[in-house]
């Protein structure tokens, strides 16, 4: 089921506690990070008197229980060493199930959808840039946004992963596979060929196994290593972390996902574009990349034969969804 959650932190480095909690998210069993929003500071709700918060929403998609996720985000809390001293209080970090669509809870421990969403521009800032038309009492998110009555100051601000304006590249097969033990599952000449220009001059960011594949860097890209496993190899610069790489990446630069499996399933969330070769054949892969469904809207490029293979080629251009239907800058 898919579940809309707000974020939020005034202590410490603030941005980076967000970007903490979403990977803290992203890591945890059976939560997948479906899309995150941009960062606003905004002013504190309810207790005034304490630092501004910057804040955030997110869409995930679980299979966890409502109550069984409501324990897991609160360990992250706990774990990233928030205390609840007083109600409405400042806090390092705060994650709050907005919305499951279709469950209703009004439990003690639970109560969604969260009884004060609808009142806090804070919330409904960022959760109408990612779900306008999400529906909740017979209104859309947008529309709540418009009528809300909280004056509170809600202004845009950096450090969201999706300032980095990450894109994505990638050849499927007919069952959106991407590789088959470590390896890729195509070689045609003309999506090489798109490859590299596509890349040429920019920032490419792979896994571990992806590097092993290539065996060296790729000429004429700053190419990034994202591995959990402590590794140094020429002309690579090893990240260990999410946050590593937020601190990596240069908001200039067009950075390239270009695998494998695991890296593209932990960056998608953040990219706002994704170039992908279909492949009409079945490659017999191991190795998969998650449909892009409803987060992106689809431009066919054009189609071509492969000359050896005789396989039809489609290259394709995955553009995110936005609010108001408008694309990013």
């Amino acid at each position: 089921m898919d579940c809309y959650i707000s974020l939020g932190a005034n202590l410490g480095e603030r941005k980076k506690s967000l970007r903490q909690a979403l990977e803290c998210l992203h890591e945890e069993l059976g939560i997948e990070v479906l899309r995150i929003s941009g960062f606003f500071e905004t002013a504190p709700w309810g207790k005034t008197d304490q630092p501004p918060f910057v804040n955030a929403a997110a869409k995930l998609r679980t299979d966890l229980s409502p109550l069984k996720l409501l324990e897991r985000c609160q360990h992250i809390e706990q774990l990233m060493g928030r205390v609840r001293h007083e109600h409405w209080g400042a806090r390092t970090i705060d994650i709050d199930l907005l919305h499951i669509p279709g469950v209703s809870c009004q439990s003690e421990e639970l109560r969604l959808p969260h009884p004060y969403m609808l009142e806090r521009a804070f919330v409904l800032v960022p959760l109408a840039e990612i779900a306008p038309d999400l529906e909740i009492s017979g209104k859309s998110i947008q529309e709540h946004r418009e009528t809300c009555k909280d004056s509170g100051e809600v202004t845009p601000c950096l450090g969201s992963p999706m300032d980095f304006s990450l894109k994505l590249i990638a050849c499927v097969d007919s069952h959106w596979g991407i590789g088959r033990k470590g390896k890729l599952l195509f070689r045609f000449p003309e999506d090489m060929a798109f490859f590299r220009r596509q890349t040429w001059g920019k920032t490419v960011i792979m896994g571990r196994r992806t590097m092993e594949s290539i065996g060296k860097p790729l000429e004429g890209r700053r190419n990034l290593l994202l591995s959990r496993q402590t590794l140094q190899k020429e002309g690579f610069e090893s990240l260990k972390s999410l946050e590593e790489l937020w601190q990596a990446l240069r908001t200039e630069e067009e950075p390239y996902v270009i695998g494998g499996g695991n890296v593209y399933r932990e960056l998608l969330p953040y990219c706002r574009e994704a170039f992908i070769t279909h492949v009409n054949a079945d490659g017999k892969a191991d190795a998969f990349f998650r449909k892009p469904e409803g987060e992106f809207h689809r431009k066919e490029i054009r189609t071509s034969i492969d000359s050896t293979t005789k396989y039809e080629l489609t290259f394709c251009h995955y553009v995110r969804n936005t609010y108001g239907g408008k694309l990013y800058p």
